[in-house]
């Protein structure tokens, strides 16, 4: 062999190390992506699944006023969860599988994990009972409620308020999970107490 033919074949041999090495990371990338949006679609198709659930269990009582469905923009007022840093929504309902009513809620926090608030039995205080994180990764928590003509950024059904003893008739909620390049969910739940 000769010094040329040597030089000729480490050329070819550099040049399809380095093209497998950029088809190989390319081909990594796009794996870690796909893998990524697909447990940002479970996530979201679980949380969706969980609201509709949930909310289509949610009760108003004129016995018992201090169970109220209260939804808080995170624009307007003080927040009813002090770390929170969203929108909130809180309401009780006849969860399935669960003896008697139940608080839920649904809250973010500094940290973008979405919180659940549950307590059982309800007494209506939503600052007492436990928290526990139902999502990650959550940007964007935004919850709007349709009064029958109109949808409202917020929902107050306690006693002397706006929607005293009322809840909403469907409640419309967008989720965005993951900061970077993150993906944008919606749902509309219809209420049917509301």
């Amino acid at each position: 062999m000769s010094l040329v033919e040597l030089l000729v074949a480490m050329s070819i041999l550099v040049i399809m190390s380095v093209s497998t090495a950029v088809l190989f990371r390319g081909v990594s990338k796009a794996w870690r992506s796909g893998q990524l949006r697909t447990e940002r679609y479970q996530q979201a198709r679980l949380l969706c699944d969980l609201f509709a659930r949930e909310l289509s269990s949610c009760v108003v009582s004129t016995q018992y006023p201090l169970f109220a469905f209260i939804g808080h923009d995170a624009g307007q007022g003080a927040a009813l969860r002090a770390e929170s840093t969203q929108d909130e929504l809180f309401f009780v309902g006849m969860l399935p599988g669960r003896g008697g009513l139940v608080e839920r809620g649904y809250w973010v926090n500094s940290r973008h994990q979405l919180m659940c608030h549950d307590e059982e039995p309800a007494d209506g205080d939503y600052a007492t009972g436990s928290d526990e994180r139902c999502g990650s990764d959550v940007m964007q928590f935004d919850v709007t409620y349709f009064d029958g003509s109109a949808w409202v950024t917020q929902w107050d059904g306690r006693p002397g308020a706006a929607q005293a003893g009322l809840t909403p008739k469907a409640v419309h909620m967008t989720l965005q999970i993951g900061e970077r390049d993150g993906e944008q969910f919606e749902t509309v739940i219809y209420i049917p107490t509301g």
